[in-house]
C-alpha cells in the first residue's frame, strides 16, 4: 500500500479581532486539509505577554472545533510579536519605551519560556485544545501543539528552561487527559540550520540542554526559509534560476545538514533520538529564491514580475519535495501579507497565479 501524500496546509493568523469562520472557508474551497492556527499575542516588556491583545481563549477554541468539525488536522502555533506590528492594539502606558515594543522580530526576545505568563500562555491553549475536543464527537487527527515559535534568542540563550516547560506541559497535558491526542512539538526559526546564527553561540552545557529538550518533543518544526538555489551547480547559480526539480532538492539537502551537522554532529543527538520534522512554515519574499525569509522592501514592477516567477517555483518546488517521498509529514504556507498571501485571501492585488496554481495541483493530485 502506497505511502500517504504528506499534508500541504495554510497558516490562518489571528490577531486583536480573533479568528473568523471564513477564513476556513477559504482554505476548505481550495481543498486544504490541514490548518495551522496562528494566535499572536504582544510582548511588552520582561517575561510580559499582554493576553488582551490577542484572540480571547474561547476564540481560539471556537475556531479549533470549527476545523476539526470541518475535517481539517490541525497545527496550533502561538507568537508572540511586538507590539508596533499589532493592528488596533495599544500597549500600557507603564511599557512604551520598552525595546520589546518595536523590536525587528519575535528571534530578538528574552522571554523567560518558564516565566509565569509563558506558562500561562501554554496552559490557556492546552485548556482550548481541551474545549475543542471535547466537542468533537468524531475521532480527529492529533493536534500538534508548537511550545515556541521563532524565538532564537530564547532557545539559545534559555534551553533548560525550555526543557523545564515541556516537563510542565507534559503534566498539564496528562491531567487534562490530552495524551495521544495533542502532540507537543517547536517551531524553531530557519537560523538554527545556521550554526553562527544559533546553536555555536551556545554553550557545551547549553546544548546538551537542548538536545534534551528535542529528544522529549513529539515533533518538530521549521520555518524553512533558507536558501533555494544551493542545488544549482555553482558555476550556474548567478546565470539563471532553478528548475522545480532542483528547488525540491535544495529542500532535502537543508533537511539532511539540519539532522547530520546540526542535530546529531553539534547536539550530540543519535538519528532515532530526533522527531519527525515538519516544515511550519514556508514562504518566498522579497529576497527570491536566494533569501525567502526577506519581506521588506518596494521593488519596481519589472523586479515584481520576475520575483512573482520565484514565488510560482518555490511553490512547485516545495510540491516535488513532498511528492519526493523523502519530505516532511507535513507543510503549511505561510500566507499574510504580499508575495506571501499567493490566493489573495487577504488582498485580491497579492494573488500569485502560478503560485496558487502550483499549490491547487499538489492538494487536487492527493
Amino acid at each position: 500500500m502506497a505511502a500517504e501524500r504528506p499534508l500541504l496546509g495554510a497558516s490562518v493568523y489571528g490577531g486583536m479581532a480573533g479568528f473568523k469562520d471564513e477564513q476556513l472557508v477559504l482554505l476548505s474551497a481550495e481543498g486544504f486539509k490541514l490548518v495551522s492556527f496562528v494566535p499572536t499575542y504582544p510582548y511588552i516588556d520582561l517575561n510580559r505577554v499582554d493576553f488582551s491583545g490577542g484572540p480571547s481563549w474561547k476564540n481560539v477554541e471556537d475556531a479549533i472545533t470549527l476545523a476539526l468539525y470541518s475535517g481539517f488536522t490541525v497545527v496550533l502555533k502561538p507568537h508572540l510579536d511586538p507590539a508596533a506590528y499589532i493592528g488596533g492594539y495599544t500597549p500600557p502606558e507603564s511599557v512604551v519605551h520598552s525595546w520589546r515594543m518595536d523590536c525587528g522580530w519575535r528571534g530578538y526576545f528574552d522571554v523567560d519560556p518558564d516565566s509565569a505568563d509563558y506558562r500561562a500562555l501554554v496552559l490557556h491553549m492546552l485548556e482550548s485544545l481541551k474545549g475543542a475536543l471535547e466537542r468533537q464527537k468524531s475521532p480527529a487527527p492529533p493536534i500538534r501543539f508548537e511550545l515556541g515559535a521563532e524565538l532564537m534568542n530564547s532557545t539559545v540563550y534559555s534551553p533548560g528552561r525550555w526543557a523545564e516547560l515541556l516537563d510542565y506541559a507534559k503534566k498539564e497535558r496528562k491531567r487534562l487527559g490530552l495524551e495521544g491526542r495533542v502532540l507537543l512539538s517547536h517551531n524553531f526559526e530557519h537560523h538554527i540550520e545556521m550554526p553562527t546564527d544559533a546553536v555555536s553561540r551556545m554553550t557545551p552545557e547549553g546544548r546538551k540542554d537542548l538536545a534534551r529538550y528535542i529528544k522529549g518533543l513529539d515533533a518538530l518544526a521549521l520555518s524553512q526559509y533558507m536558501d533555494l538555489t544551493a542545488a544549482v551547480p555553482q558555476a550556474e547559480r548567478d546565470k539563471r534560476l532553478p528548475d522545480a526539480a532542483e528547488v525540491a532538492s535544495a529542500f532535502q539537502i537543508h533537511e539532511a545538514d539540519f539532522r547530520e551537522k546540526v542535530l546529531q554532529g553539534m547536539l550530540g543527538l543519535k538519528a532515532a533520538e530526533i522527531p519527525p520534522i515538519h516544515i511550519g512554515e514556508f514562504g518566498v519574499g522579497t529576497g527570491g529564491l536566494k533569501s525567502p525569509n526577506l519581506w521588506a522592501g518596494e521593488l519596481t514592477p519589472d523586479k515584481e514580475k520576475a520575483l512573482d516567477e520565484q514565488i510560482a517555483l518555490g511553490h512547485a518546488g516545495l510540491a516535488r519535495y513532498l511528492e519526493s517521498g523523502k519530505g516532511p509529514p507535513t507543510a503549511s504556507l505561510w500566507t499574510v501579507g504580499r508575495h506571501f498571501d499567493v490566493f489573495g485571501w487577504g488582498n485580491p492585488a497579492y494573488l500569485i497565479p502560478a503560485a496558487a496554481e502550483a499549490d491547487r495541483a499538489y492538494l487536487k493530485a492527493r
